[in-house]
């Protein structure tokens, strides 16, 4: 091979291994991927009325007339649970499985809660860290 072909070659050959190398560099900078998401379990208030809209049509209901809960990560509604029909929807394209749990087992806890039986929220304390 001819010497400048060479020479070019190993120039772009370098340009290539220092541009990923930044990526690289841009990717680990990012802890993201390390930590623990913050997973909050509360009652929707109205300002979130089109965050649990657009999710029931992500996940194909209908939307919902009643109280809902909602489970939040990282401050996106991923997963919601109207009290009325029990029947959660969630992101269709990320895990929630284990937020549906959490609604169930926070409705549930509300349920009892106003029928007034506080024998069982020392179960869902249990019921939780299963879940995690």
């Amino acid at each position: 091979m001819h010497p400048e072909i060479e020479r070019q070659m190993a120039a772009q050959r370098v340009e290539e291994l220092r541009r990923a190398g930044a990526v690289a560099r841009l990717r680990s900078a990012t802890p993201r991927a390390f930590r623990e998401a913050e997973v909050v379990i509360r009652l929707a208030r109205p300002q979130d009325a089109l965050a649990v809209e657009a999710l029931a049509v992500l996940d194909e209901v209908e939307s919902p007339q009643s109280r809902v809960l909602v489970a939040e990560v990282d401050g996106q509604i991923r997963a919601a649970l109207p009290l009325d029909t029990k029947h959660a929807f969630a992101d269709p394209f990320r895990r929630t499985a284990d937020l549906v749990a959490l609604l169930e087992a926070r409705a549930q806890q509300m349920e009892s809660e106003r029928n007034g039986h506080h024998g069982w929220a020392w179960r869902s304390v249990a019921a939780l860290r299963r879940l995690v």
